[in-house]
């Protein structure tokens, strides 16, 4: 059965994901387990327990397309109808697919939404940001849609940073230690992405989601991947401008929370769930323990170089 590391779980699985996975040994006995159903023994997707969250975006049939309930006190289900539940229990996730015909959307769902939300339960942080190796600390970034945040990721993994996370960066906060847990080797990246590392093989790699232009890229071919786990040493905010020079500033505290809490995975979908208060405290302790900055940094490919640097010498200087 594949066994393999997924944010710093030893886990094991009933199947192999698409997704490149970081090898774990099989010595040690796992901490999370994975399976997947076939699809004559998911039944139909019924009723359920309490109602924990509902999205606003409906599918083609009019149901909320992502949903969240309390079965028990231990189990919450995440349910994407007409696809799949995913039953989340501390130490196990449990598949049951709808349609065998919709089996790529498996490994779609579990390394996003459900990983996120699992990680939450475990008093993890699953925060919407690349991480990277910088010495001997995981530096963060984060950015809203259109930041820039897969290519400059992409740009430091070419560039010698090895990977840690692409898309949720798994941070903890508890006494005094802030450690970043590595998610999977994977990059999700455009053709035009692709193409401004890679000048050929592009056209071979699949789509992430067939309806998504995103590719799955193994990080092996643009660089290295960071198992993990290693102290957070910054958290940068990303935001591209018409400027000649990356620009360094650091949040105070206060305002620090509320950026962390607006880059959180899935914070819209946990703040009305019983996690919600211990969330907020962990995000504070986050805060207070790790810089949180802003990076503005030239609009520009030619000054991806740059942008390396100062990232560089601002962990350097903070050592």
């Amino acid at each position: 059965m594949p066994r393999f590391y997924l944010f710093g779980f030893d886990t094991l699985a009933n199947i192999e994901l698409t997704t490149s996975m970081a090898e774990a040994p099989s010595s040690a006995a796992p901490e999370l387990s994975f399976s997947c159903l076939p699809a004559d023994s998911a039944g139909r997707q019924g009723c359920t327990g309490n109602v924990l969250y509902l999205s606003k975006r409906l599918n083609g049939s009019g149901e909320s397309r992502v949903q969240l309930f309390e079965e028990s006190g231990t189990t919450w289900l995440m349910r994407f109808p007409g696809i799949a539940d995913f039953f989340l229990r501390p130490g196990e996730i449990e598949c049951r697919l709808v349609d065998p015909a919709l089996a790529f959307m498996v490994n779609v769902l579990l390394l996003g939404h459900v990983m996120a939300c699992y990680l939450e339960r475990q008093g993890i942080l699953a925060l919407h940001a690349g991480a990277l190796a910088v010495g001997d600390h995981a530096v963060l970034l984060a950015g809203h849609k259109g930041a820039g945040k897969s290519t400059l990721v992409t740009s430091m993994v070419t560039a010698g940073f090895p990977l840690m996370a692409d898309d949720i960066a798994a941070v903890e906060a508890r006494d005094g230690s802030v450690p970043c847990r590595s998610a999977f080797p994977q990059l999700k990246l455009t053709p035009e992405q692709l193409g401004c590392f890679m000048t050929d093989g592009g056209e071979s790699y699949p789509r992430f989601h067939p309806g998504f232009t995103k590719l799955s890229v193994p990080v092996v071919d643009l660089g290295a991947f960071d198992l993990g786990p290693r102290p957070v040493g910054a958290i940068y905010l990303l935001e591209r401008e018409s400027c000649d020079v990356p620009v360094i500033e650091r949040l105070p505290p206060a305002r620090a929370v509320v950026e962390l809490a607006r880059h959180s995975f899935l914070g819209h979908m946990l703040e009305r769930t019983s996690l919600q208060r211990e969330r907020f405290a962990h995000l504070a302790r986050l805060a207070q323990a790790v810089p949180v900055k802003r990076l503005r940094y030239p609009n520009s490919f030619d000054h991806l170089a740059d942008v390396h640097a100062a990232i560089a010498r601002d962990q350097k200087a903070g050592t």
